[in-house]
């Protein structure tokens, strides 16, 4: 038995530590668990109770320190990561609705419409608009050993994601409209900006599927999350690209008679929907009643789903614990306002010619087309989770009265939607838990890698009698304080009877 306690600590340990060379920041939806968000965001193990709907399912047959968990706005959950240009939305919007409505006014120049442009360049830099919001608008538990475990959830998403190249953004700033028309050369700028909100209702169950629950031996634990979806508002470029090149790198369009000229390309679809109650022209910006407004766009189904296994005790403390989860299984349906605009134009602004008029018209050109269709279908951002999680007593390292562990979690997208991390996210942290029917706490300081970046996590947590618990965790401890960074931040609160 001790060998093969030994066994699976090695397990644990190659899990932990393996992934991390798999990796290639995108901004994600979570699902609202302030502690794992914290703890190397580990979701997959570290999320307890109501916090494991829509991350690892399996988790509510461990249930909570009393039988019935409920919260409800504004004593809930809530997660933010915004970037500082955020409050900004409605300036963007305003500007991008300038620049649409006349390229050139009548009596205007090459150089009109450039502070407008600049602006906006300038908030968009860095890609500091991408921003995340989730919110629990209210949730229910309910867990005993005989039938397992319950919950009823309806929360809220929202994402905005831009990826605009610096070099596209300086280009559309001062003297725009005059690099256009001298024919300035641009390599090839690919550009992504994703936006989705929706809420869902999740009704999940879980029980132990093998062993005896809180016995100390083996138990493999499974979850399943069934849910409906809201569609409230979505947006996505797919793909965007946009270049300035010389014609002779273009063959194919001989026939335009482009000598000496260069010419000007761009190939991209933005696929919209949006409910008739949306207003373009005064977008939130900031946590209001406005967020739950009962407005939709389309709808769907979903389905979240998990194993755990571990030796789980009477204090549902286990040596060691593996995971896997799938979360966002599903999609959702846009069938109102429904627009699609399209454009994959190549135009030849010769400088002899140039005028207000034939840059007009380009520019017109370059807007592409704009077609309404009855509905599309987006798939949601399917994530697939692998954890696994091991007590450092197993290993000789202990405090009294209080529990080390250490936890890690690799996560990879499944689809491209926005909010899934396509080229994976590997998280690690060490746990510390003291439990205490008055006051307990629990704590975790971590560290996450994705697509090249890396910051420090930390989490810490009270419980009150067990009737009152308390959750805070940030993904960027670095960026918290930051003025120029994201501020990353997610607040729970549940009580229990």
């Amino acid at each position: 038995m001790k060998h093969r306690g030994l066994a699976i600590s090695a397990i644990i340990l190659v899990l932990t530590f393996g992934f991390e060379g798999w990796l290639h920041a995108q901004e994600e939806l979570e699902h609202l668990s302030p502690f794992a968000h914290g703890a190397g965001r580990t979701y997959a193990l570290t999320s307890r109770g109501l916090d494991a709907v829509g991350l690892n399912p399996s988790l509510l047959a461990l249930g909570t320190p009393r039988p019935l968990e409920i919260t409800i706005a504004p004593i809930s959950s809530l997660g933010i990561n915004a970037g500082p240009s955020l409050s900004q939305i409605n300036s963007v919007s305003a500007g991008f609705d300038s620049i649409a409505s006349q390229y050139i006014p009548p009596g205007g120049t090459l150089t009109t419409g450039d502070s407008i442009r600049e602006s906006i360049a300038n908030l968009l830099a860095n890609n500091e608009l991408s921003s995340t919001i989730d919110a629990r608008i209210f949730g229910i538990s309910y867990y005993t050993p005989d039938l397992g475990g319950f919950a009823f959830t309806w929360t809220m998403h929202a994402i905005l994601e831009a990826s605009i190249p610096s070099e596209l953004l300086n280009f559309i700033g001062v003297n725009a409209l005059a690099k256009l028309g001298q024919g300035n050369a641009l390599s090839p700028q690919y550009l992504n900006i994703q936006a989705l909100w929706y809420s869902e209702y999740t009704a999940s169950y879980a029980r132990t599927l093998f062993g005896a629950p809180s016995s100390g031996d083996v138990q493999l634990l499974a979850g399943v999350g069934l849910k409906y979806l809201s569609g409230i508002a979505v947006m996505q470029m797919n793909p965007g690209e946009f270049d300035i090149n010389d014609p002779a790198q273009h063959p194919e369009y001989s026939d335009l008679q482009l000598a000496e000229h260069y010419i000007i390309g761009v190939n991209y679809q933005i696929r919209s929907a949006y409910p008739t109650e949306f207003n373009f022209t005064n977008l939130p910006s900031t946590i209001s009643t406005k967020l739950i407004a009962n407005a939709t766009a389309g709808n769907g189904f979903g389905a979240d789903l998990g194993i755990t296994l571990g030796q789980f005790d009477s204090a549902q403390n286990s040596p060691w614990e593996l995971a896997l989860s799938v979360s966002d299984l599903g999609s959702i349906t846009w069938n109102s306002n429904v627009s699609i605009r399209s454009a994959d134009t190549v135009i030849n602004p010769k400088t002899s010619q140039s005028n207000k008029d034939t840059l007009n018209s380009q520019l017109r050109a370059l807007g592409g087309t704009l077609d309404t269709a009855h509905s599309f279908t987006m798939p949601l951002p399917t994530t697939l989770h692998v954890a696994a999680a091991l007590d450092l007593s197993q290993i000789g390292l202990s405090l009294p009265g209080a529990a080390l562990g250490i936890v890690s979690e690799y996560a990879l997208g499944l689809t491209n939607t926005v909010g899934a991390p396509v080229h994976g996210r590997f998280g690690i942290a060490a746990t510390l838990e003291h439990p205490s029917r008055s006051l307990s706490f629990h704590a975790a300081l971590g560290y996450a890698t994705q697509d090249g970046s890396s910051d420090v996590t930390a989490a810490f947590g009270i419980g009150l009698a067990s009737r009152i618990l308390v959750d805070v965790g940030t993904s960027s401890l670095n960026g918290l304080f930051s003025k120029t960074g994201h501020s990353d931040a997610v607040f729970g609160l549940k009580v229990l009877f």
